[in-house]
């Protein structure tokens, strides 16, 4: 982030993914979205683009112009027109872009500005990762994937404004650490303790299942380890705690008397699943309750 003025700072980020459904365009839009989740998990609002994208020798161009279609008509609509990027050839297929946004910096989101007694919102389920694994592992169909892949498509866009209302000063999207990774940091950050209510984590349908029959990406095992290296995690976390998400989330801190109102809001904007999944207190690490 650049400051540069008292009311004007800019937010800079940068992203790529691996296929992750075979539809080129709906590739493109996942990947678009999750590079644009990074301004939205900073309160920020995009304003423009740069596509990057590699791609592997034989690969058709018209496969190459969908990718690029779903991630320009994506960023476009969040109103962050892709201007431009850069193309190269590489051994795996990756797309994504590079996003410059702008905010207020006096209502930035921090990752190490929470507070004892912030309640936390998480705005998505978890599970995309198993569920895409057991995919291409042909324990599912793509037809079954059709919620994940909205899930992954769905911006966090929509959720900034009422969380600014709300007064959120802190929060986090949930990418590749996991929702267990990322609470971690936050923690270590504020110097604080989180405390996540398993139970109360919604999940993508089937998403449970995927795991318990073993679909995990080694991201599932290394996830556990990073939070443990960042403070004590006390309790047993499930499996999806630590499934690694694309285009997750977002895991947001506010105080207890706008957490109703704040979810209310969020539902009715198209986050049906957005759920109070723990709390802010003394002490450092993590501890999951059941």
């Amino acid at each position: 982030m650049y400051r540069i003025s008292d009311d004007r700072a800019l937010v800079f980020t940068q992203d790529v993914i691996t296929p992750l459904v075979d539809d080129p365009v709906a590739y493109g839009a996942i990947a678009a979205t999750n590079s644009l989740s990074d301004i939205f998990a900073m309160g920020g609002k995009p304003i423009m683009s740069l596509g990057f994208i590699g791609v592997p020798n034989g690969v058709p161009i018209e496969i190459i112009a969908d990718i690029e279609r779903g991630g320009a008509e994506t960023a476009l609509a969040a109103g962050a027109p892709v201007l431009g990027g850069h193309s190269i050839e590489c051994k795996d297929l990756i797309y994504g872009l590079a996003v410059i946004g702008e905010v207020h910096p006096d209502r930035v989101f921090r990752n190490d500005a929470l507070r004892i007694g912030d309640q936390l919102i998480l705005t998505k389920p978890l599970g995309t990762a198993t569920l895409t694994t057991a995919a291409k592992n042909d324990a599912l169909s793509e037809s079954e994937l059709s919620e994940v892949i909205a899930g992954m498509r769905m911006s966090n866009g929509p959720a900034v404004d009422p969380m600014q209302r709300a007064g959120v000063r802190a929060a986090t999207d949930i990418t590749g650490f996991g929702l267990l990774g990322h609470a971690a940091e936050q923690a270590a950050a504020s110097g604080v303790c989180i405390v996540l209510n398993q139970t109360a984590v919604p999940a993508y349908s089937r998403a449970r299942e995927m795991l318990e029959r073993g679909f995990l990406t080694r991201g599932n095992k290394s996830n556990q380890r990073y939070a443990e290296s960042l403070g004590p995690v006390a309790g047993e976390p499930e499996l999806l705690l630590r499934d690694p998400q694309t285009s997750g989330g977002l895991l947001a801190a506010v105080r207890p008397g706008q957490l109703e109102t704040l979810l209310k809001e969020l539902r009715a904007l198209g986050f049906p699943h957005a759920s109070h999944v723990g709390e802010v207190v003394a002490g450092a690490g993590l501890r999951v309750i059941s």
